[in-house]
């Protein structure tokens, strides 16, 4: 009986750490760290269809709880000729200012052209949170937008930067 237990117990354990998922669709792979939870929308057959309030197009919300404001992640898949659509500006109601400022980066899994910018808030009229937006390198002709921020109107700082970091370099291609 104490052997089916802790077995039981093993196992509801190793269940609420991070899993790997594998979404054949954004044609993805992430785990998710611990405390993060990951919500898919959009189209099964095409990444410009259906969506849900953050984007009409296809994508995956990661957040996670923080004392000083939830920090977000959200990544659209782009289909070729997509990188220029208005939509992928917005998440939601917050429309990414751009910036002429770029750094190009990497990590183990994409390429990347990063900028360091805010959001603002189009229905309260107002600039809204620090905001790092990530274009991936093309990628069999598509490639992705991320979005990572903080819900906290102060500036993303050192802490801050690390863990939504640590999200983005959690996907993979598939």
């Amino acid at each position: 009986m104490k052997k089916i237990f802790l077995f039981v117990l093993i196992l509801v354990v190793t269940s609420s750490y991070a899993q790997t998922v594998k979404s054949k669709i954004l044609k993805l792979k992430y785990t998710t760290p611990e405390s993060w939870t990951a919500t898919e929308f959009g189209g099964t057959l095409n990444w410009d269809e259906k969506g849900n309030e953050l984007c009409r197009c296809s994508g995956i919300a990661f957040s996670k709880p923080d004392k000083n404001g939830k920090f977000n992640v959200v990544i659209y898949a782009v289909p070729n000729g997509g990188l220029d659509s208005t939509k992928r500006e917005f998440v939601g109601p917050l429309h990414f200012e751009n910036v002429e400022k770029v750094e190009k980066t990497t990590n183990k899994n994409f390429a990347f052209e990063k900028r360091r910018s805010n959001f603002y808030d189009v229905r309260a009229k107002k600039a809204s949170y620090n905001c790092i937006r990530y274009i991936t390198k093309p990628t069999e002709g598509h490639c992705y937008i991320i979005y990572a921020w903080q819900e906290n109107t102060n500036l993303l700082n050192s802490t801050s930067e690390k863990a939504l970091t640590e999200m983005v370099n959690a996907i993979e291609p598939l």
